[in-house]
């Protein structure tokens, strides 16, 4: 079965995890100070510098949020999200920056928020066993016009782009989005549509502070997506959307306690040194 996490592998293994939908090119354009990241490679180190950092520490966006089913553009809550997601940055000789990187996701219960394990679906009335999100590591490539075409023969319509600024006053906040379609192989294997929007949110004179390696920043999210496999719903109209926020952290013991308990309990070799996790990967890098 080709699931969403196979979706983004393709995706991902050849460029994650995101612009917000109340900041519009068109918008942030127009909200621009004249002169300020006007060059393409001023607003990548801007980006860098908030979203992650000009050096290869380690940086999680850790974000929490909710996922909705949409049927005849009605909008159901289904279940919680919690998201972690571990990068190392890598600057390479033309100014871009590749990054070994690998998230881990759990759906929670909307009542508890304690880690989803089985889903009562209110669209077929089944009992659904919940499938959790381990994607990567792998590693993907940040370059001023976003995250690179992955060039593999799958993947089709693919769009992402970074920025422009929308800037007021000492906050900035700068969008960046991924879009395709992937189409595999296998006759029956289901074509996967993604749409995924970031948007990271910081001070400006931070984000130009040539002295700031990693600035402090936060985070908004949000996706559009077929329904999920585990939830079984064959033919039935419709589709999932998700909205999450969070912030940057530097370090493991920053993350919540819950999400740690759900990290130890589902992918306990990853959270204990997630640098360690990537360094087969930032060998290379």
């Amino acid at each position: 079965m080709i699931t969403r996490r196979d979706a983004l592998r393709v995706i991902a293994g050849g460029a994650v995890s995101l612009s917000a939908g109340f900041i519009s090119p068109s918008n942030a354009a127009a909200e621009r100070e004249p002169g300020i990241l006007d060059k393409p490679e001023e607003l990548l180190t801007a980006f860098m510098r908030l979203s992650g950092s000009l050096d290869d520490r380690l940086i999680i966006w850790w974000m929490e949020g909710l996922r909705y089913g949409v049927v005849d553009a009605r909008a159901k809550l289904l279940f919680g999200m919690q998201v972690g997601m571990f990068h190392r940055f890598f600057r390479q000789a033309d100014g871009s920056y590749k990054l070994a990187m690998f998230e881990l996701t759990y759906y929670t219960d909307l009542a508890t928020g304690e880690l989803l394990e089985e889903f009562e679906n209110p669209y077929t009335g089944e009992t659904n066993r919940v499938a959790h999100v381990r994607l990567g590591p792998e590693v993907r490539h940040q370059t001023v016009n976003g995250l690179a075409n992955p060039d593999n023969p799958m993947v089709h319509d693919y769009n992402s782009k970074l920025g422009p600024a929308l800037i007021r006053g000492d906050d900035i906040w700068i969008p960046t989005d991924v879009e395709a379609r992937i189409v595999f192989p296998k006759p029956t294997a289901p074509e996967i549509i993604l749409n995924l929007y970031t948007t990271v949110h910081g001070r400006l004179s931070d984000a130009l502070n040539s002295e700031l390696v990693s600035a402090p920043a936060t985070l908004a999210f949000q996706n559009i997506l077929k329904w999920e496999p585990f939830m079984r719903m064959g033919d039935h109209a419709g589709h999932l959307m998700s909205r999450a926020a969070g912030r940057k952290l530097e370090s493991v013991d920053d993350l919540p306690g819950y999400y740690l308990d759900m990290a130890e309990r589902k992918h306990a070799k990853f959270i204990a040194d997630p640098i360690a996790t990537l360094e087969p990967l930032t060998r290379k890098l």
